[in-house]
């Protein structure tokens, strides 16, 4: 089956193109899809995808953008351009870039068929190509590993037997160290040719096991050991001291310990596994069978997480408002938690980071000029979370995120509690204010914040938000607003609750109001 990654701004064009075609009965699978060009090249990192039908135009980098810098890491994948224009200049310089093919919306579905089913005869015959080369001859220690894990059907064939022999292979215990190389913006493998490199003749000196590569990864088959501990403290560090001599970063997970060599694709697994789980362990060193996943709690819908995350949102945006900074740490675990709970992917996790960075930076720009310099540069840094390879330190640059917005703000003398929350009161009476959780962004317990109020105020919270919403709302109905309109401006979702509140208030109906006023 061959992988397909769908790149459009459009959802309908994207569920649509997913829908068009039986992919299965010609051989592909549409592994994910992409809203903009920041999101595909972080699942094009994830997928390797064999094929890539890519929107031309997309807000921010377009699609000729996201496919040069595409062709930088990968000159063999294959690209299918999407344009709702008869721009034919656009195809002339996507051409230049190695495209397969330029398809208008509304897309031709015979036209992807038969393009489709080419490119699927192309791609069987590299496989073939591929495997003939691939055989080897002669063995060799990292051969050996490698055929071992490759093969199917584990059982030694007497050449193999042989070779292990000779090879000083018949181990007490089997045990695969995974390495994923974190390459960045590298195009070639010299940075993991070097690594490679000098882990061999360092691993093959001390005696530790073997290094080989398989797929995508560096690898080690260890060798069993008397000073089992400390042998593995001295292996990671002198990984990571040759992935640091390249510029690099590395996520290194182990399998579990196997006993004869049949079982090493078992330990192997194992160890690949943990590896495409990284993100949820909180492991400096090395994920093994002993360290331990992030909890997850009581299990929740996908509808309770939504909600939740707009709770978390709500909670930030005035913790951030008003400089309360303390409890940003806590909100934002409550939301990882939330996620995992979910059993939400890594991808999911990190869009939904972006979103709430994005969310809360947009709404408190709008309310504060000073924070237009420091808002233009952090498109960069909201694009790091999804760099983050654990949990742990994604939540952690968020919060560093958010603690550098909101120390841009301005307060002044509004540091004094009742400034604070009265000022906050009258910017956002329209919105779903509740004691409950002012008392928590100011890390106050509600009913001593409620008293704290009407001893400052006269009135309770609630009471003097009903009142600021009324008196907002005896403007509204005399510019000309018609009661319901002005209900739904002030806060007030229940137009007959409203007009109870405002008669309780004014001491008469809006209809009476709007009377008198009008005489």
């Amino acid at each position: 089956m061959y992988s397909v990654l769908i790149v459009d701004d459009e959802l309908a064009i994207r569920e649509g193109l997913a829908a068009l075609l039986d992919w299965e009965s010609l051989g592909y699978q549409v592994v994910d899809t992409a809203a903009n060009a920041i999101e595909a090249k972080h699942k094009y990192e994830l997928y390797s995808p064999d094929l890539m039908i890519i929107d031309i135009r997309m807000p921010g980098r377009d699609g000729l953008e996201l496919i040069q810098e595409l062709r930088e890491d990968d000159p063999e994948m294959h690209i299918i351009i999407l344009s709702g224009y008869a721009d034919f200049s656009y195809a002339k310089r996507a051409m230049t870039f190695g495209i397969d093919n330029y398809l208008l919306k509304p897309v031709d579905e015979d036209e992807l068929h038969r393009y489709l089913s080419s490119l699927s005869a192309e791609l069987a015959a590299r496989v073939v190509h591929r495997k003939k080369h691939a055989a080897v001859k002669i063995w060799s220690r990292e051969m050996l590993v490698q055929s071992l894990l490759m093969e199917n059907n584990p059982q030694a064939s007497p050449s193999m037997d042989a070779s292990v022999l000779e090879s000083g292979l018949l181990w007490d215990s089997y045990q695969v160290v995974l390495i994923r190389l974190l390459l960045q913006d590298h195009a070639d493998n010299g940075p993991s040719t070097a690594v490679k490199t000098r882990l061999a003749a360092s691993f093959e000196e001390q005696e530790w096991g073997i290094v080989f590569s398989l797929d995508s990864y560096l690898g080690v088959l260890l060798q069993p050991s008397f000073q089992k501990e400390l042998v593995r403290k001295l292996m990671v560090q002198n990984i990571q001291e040759a992935v640091t001599a390249q510029g690099l970063d590395c996520i290194i997970a182990a399998g579990d310990m196997v006993d004869t060599l049949q079982e090493v694709p078992r330990s192997h697994q194992s160890a690949l596994a943990r590896m495409k789980e990284h993100f949820f362990y909180d492991e400096p060193g090395m994920i093994g069978p002993d360290s331990l996943k992030l909890k997850q709690g009581l299990p929740v819908s996908s509808e309770e997480v939504e909600s939740g995350l707009t709770s978390v949102m709500e909670r930030l945006f005035f913790a951030m408002d008003i400089g309360s900074r303390e409890v940003l740490s806590s909100l934002i675990g409550e939301a990882g938690e939330l996620m995992i709970a979910a059993c939400y992917s890594e991808m999911a996790i990190k869009s939904r980071y972006v979103r709430l960075v994005t969310y809360l930076i947009n709404k408190l720009s709008l309310h504060y000029r000073e924070l237009d310099q420091l808002h233009s540069g952090m498109d960069e840094q909201i694009e790091q979370i999804y760099k983050h390879t654990s949990l742990s330190r994604l939540q952690a640059h968020v919060i560093h995120l958010l603690e550098q917005y909101a120390g841009g703000i301005t307060r002044d003398d509004m540091e004094v509690l009742m400034k604070r929350m009265l000022d906050l009161i009258h910017r956002h009476s329209h919105e779903n204010l509740k004691l409950d959780t002012l008392a928590e962004v100011f890390t106050y317990s509600s009913a001593y914040l409620g008293k704290l109020f009407k001893s400052s105020t006269g009135l309770s919270f609630n009471s003097y938000l009903d009142k600021v919403r009324i008196e907002k709302a005896k403007e509204l109905l005399d510019q000309g607003c018609k009661i319901h309109q002005a209900a739904s401006e002030v806060g007030f979702s229940d137009v007959d609750y409203f007009r109870e509140k405002f008669k309780k208030v004014e001491g008469i109906s809006p209809s009476d109001y709007r009377r008198k006023s009008s005489v």
